[in-house]
């Protein structure tokens, strides 16, 4: 099997050409853009020739953001009539003082051993800490977007870990990881076992440093979803630096366990709306949908697309927070305008059907639902489009 070839950068650039093109950009300046996304795409086109390959041999995030380039269709592309003025002073963004050092401390004590008191205290910290936050937001009507980045990802966590399962999930996975790591780190002559074990808002895969009491390996939030395997290829990537063991920590990120607790730390802590894409506009689509299926009664929930581009998962609706979110490899000029507005259809049936809940378990995705969606004018062209796209990334 042919190894796929890495291109640094190139998600990068998908992702600023995106945002800018998010809104109507003047004539000299989408010029401009495009001339640099044409030099980027002839680069990635000449690494791909000397290495004999195709777009197809680029790992999937890198694959999704090629064809993000190589579709625009610049033609189309809404400009604005002259050089814009300089933007308006932008609002000024709320942030908790003392929340990060609150949800360091919690942090610290949950990377270590604890007994269930001394969990089920923190447990109390986190959930009223979480309470008092979300009833100060509804009493100020502070929408997301006020909200610092960095205090919309303490918000989530606070919210996420308030759960009492949750916080379980994250003491089971320190568990999990810390018998896998500690073991690695035998030997280690500068971060010997044990090491406090953190589950965190952060970027990146890990961060491994040393303090006065202890090593400290600190993960991103999400990993409390990896299994035993998969803080042996963590492991293998910290302390034996194995070749093969980024690629495989970095698919495992991709997987559904890991997203799947990204997105809802993501809509706990609060979406901040973006409906226009560079191409499609889910706004747009909304209403064409409402008024096509739901005789203009369905209130609009908030709509977004996702931050990056994902493979096989194109949508997600969260009862909690009203929200529908797109994921931005839908935003193509390749794909037809009735795609987004399928998807769209299909994460509203969600909000106008609701869960059916047997026996404590919920389900979604009924018999009912199904009927309901096979309603849409063009189901099985979107259906086999959307297919076929999954199985391309």
């Amino acid at each position: 099997m042919d190894r796929p070839v890495r291109i640094s950068g190139l998600i990068r650039i998908a992702e600023n050409v995106r945002r800018e093109l998010a809104a109507p950009i003047a004539a000299q300046r989408r010029e401009r853009l495009r001339e640099h996304v044409r030099e980027n795409l002839d680069v990635v086109r000449g690494i791909l020739r000397a290495n004999n390959a195709g777009p197809e041999r680029l790992p999937a995030p890198s694959r999704r953001a090629y064809r993000f380039l190589a579709d625009l269709d610049w033609t189309a592309l809404p400009a604005a009539p002259q050089e814009e003025a300089a933007p308006a002073k932008p609002p000024t963004m709320l942030a908790w003082r003392g929340l990060g050092g609150l949800i360091d401390r919690a942090i610290g004590r949950l990377g270590t051993e604890l007994s269930a008191p001394e969990i089920a205290a923190q447990r109390d910290i986190i959930s009223r800490t979480s309470r008092q936050i979300e009833l100060t937001l509804a009493r100020t009507a502070t929408p997301p977007d006020r909200l610092t980045a960095a205090t919309r990802e303490q918000r989530g966590w606070l919210a996420f870990f308030s759960r009492p399962e949750n916080l379980s999930a994250y003491v089971q996975a320190r568990q999990r990881a810390g018998q896998i790591l500690d073991r690695a780190a035998a030997g280690s002559r500068h971060f010997p076992p044990p090491l406090a074990l953190e589950f965190r808002p952060m970027k990146g895969i890990f961060k491994l440093r040393a303090t006065r009491g202890g090593p400290v390996l600190s993960m991103p939030t999400p990993m409390i979803a990896f299994d035993e395997p998969a803080f042996v290829i963590l492991a293998r990537l910290v302390f034996a630096r194995a070749p093969d063991a980024k690629r495989q920590a970095i698919e495992l990120m991709t997987g559904t366990g890991y997203q799947a607790v990204r997105a809802e730390l993501e809509s706990l802590g609060g979406i901040v709306e973006q409906t226009r894409g560079a191409v499609h506009d889910l706004s747009a689509s909304f209403n064409r949908v409402n008024a096509a299926y739901f005789a203009g009664q369905m209130p609009r929930p908030r709509l977004t697309w996702n931050r990056t581009f994902t493979g096989r998962k194109f949508g997600h609706y969260d009862w909690i927070l009203d929200t529908v979110m797109v994921s931005r490899t839908l935003d193509s000029a390749g794909l037809p305008e009735f795609v987004v507005d399928f998807l769209v259809f299909h994460e509203l049936l969600h909000k106008f059907h609701g869960v059916h809940w047997v026996n404590g378990r919920g389900y979604a995705h009924t018999a009912e639902f199904y009927a309901s969606e096979r309603k849409f004018a063009q189901y099985a062209q979107a259906e086999a489009m959307l297919k076929q796209l999954a199985r391309a990334i």
